[in-house]
């Protein structure tokens, strides 16, 4: 996909070469190749995209001196009813970039079309945010930089939410506790829940149901490191520390001489592998993000 300053520069010679080739044509016709060139090139480009390819594009058509051009403007505006002009323009707005949709929120508000908000939430919502972020009551809240802050927060819970399933995935692959895609993964419930339609609320409620589940396994997995370690000490110290061997030599009716001693040590080594402390380690992390998710651990 070629840069929106070259993608421009091409439409503008394609579009330059219709026009000088269409003199015989009528207005309305040369509208409709015209549109249609555009529609095509248009078509070629990514939807996020698009915004910056026809801001670039706006950028070029200055220079651009085509007389006809102007003269055939009226006529298509003549032939969109008010209803049809505000359609186009929903259909254009979500092709802006974020630059553009700044520059045209003052525009839409001297109109009278877009009334300014202090504080973009409000109620519940509000009291929330300003009790997990500790705000004063007078701390401003800015719409901007909160939709810019919720994205960065969903990318990093969409990546943990992946990876942490992953890891558990592969550390328990018999247990029970799984997480719950009956309604779709973390970002397609997220996407529901922003959407406002009747399936809002259901689609909040499970949004927050996979965020404490994903909570609590990165809280297990984490906090399981600890009794990790010192259950693999435990097992160490009752089966290879010197007294324990000398307990099995003892047991087994030896325990006359050290050779004994170090032949039991020898082959009670064999055991302590790198599979056998992994199996071990990773063992006690599984069993303590389980309990903390069955609730009979407290973090």
């Amino acid at each position: 996909m070629s840069k929106p300053a070259a993608w421009a520069s091409s439409l503008v010679t394609r579009l330059k070469y219709l026009q000088t080739t269409l003199t015989e044509a009528t207005p309305e016709n040369r509208q409709l190749y015209l549109e249609e060139e555009l529609r095509r090139a248009l078509q070629e480009v990514p939807l996020e995209k698009r915004g910056s390819h026809l801001y670039a594009l706006a950028q070029v058509f200055p220079e651009w001196e085509l007389a006809a051009a102007t003269a055939i403007a009226p006529a298509t505006i003549a032939r969109q009813t008010p209803d049809e002009i505000v359609r186009s323009f929903l259909q254009v707005v979500p092709q802006l970039t974020a630059e553009q949709c700044s520059q045209l929120q003052p525009q839409l508000a001297a109109l009278g079309l877009v009334l300014p908000a202090d504080v973009p939430v409000d109620g519940d919502a509000l009291v929330a945010m300003r009790a997990k972020l500790k705000l004063d009551p007078d701390d401003p809240i800015n719409v901007r930089q909160l939709a810019v802050l919720f994205a960065a927060y969903a990318e990093a819970m969409l990546a943990l939410d992946q990876l942490a399933w992953n890891v558990w995935r592969n550390a328990a692959p018999k247990s029970p506790i799984r997480r719950d895609t009956a309604q779709g993964d973390l970002r397609s419930v997220t996407r529901r829940a922003l959407s406002g339609d009747a399936e809002t609320a259901a689609a909040q409620a499970q949004v927050q149901k996979q965020l404490e589940a994903t909570r609590q396994l990165i809280a297990g997995l984490l906090a399981g490191l600890g009794p990790a370690g010192k259950n693999f000490a435990r097992r160490f110290q009752q089966r290879y520390t010197p007294d324990a061997i000398r307990e099995v030599v003892r047991a087994e009716g030896g325990g006359k001489n050290d050779a004994q001693f170090w032949k039991k040590h020898t082959e009670l080594a064999a055991e302590i592998t790198e599979t056998v402390i992994e199996d071990d380690v990773t063992a006690a992390v599984v069993k303590y993000a389980e309990d903390l998710m069955r609730g009979t651990q407290r973090e």
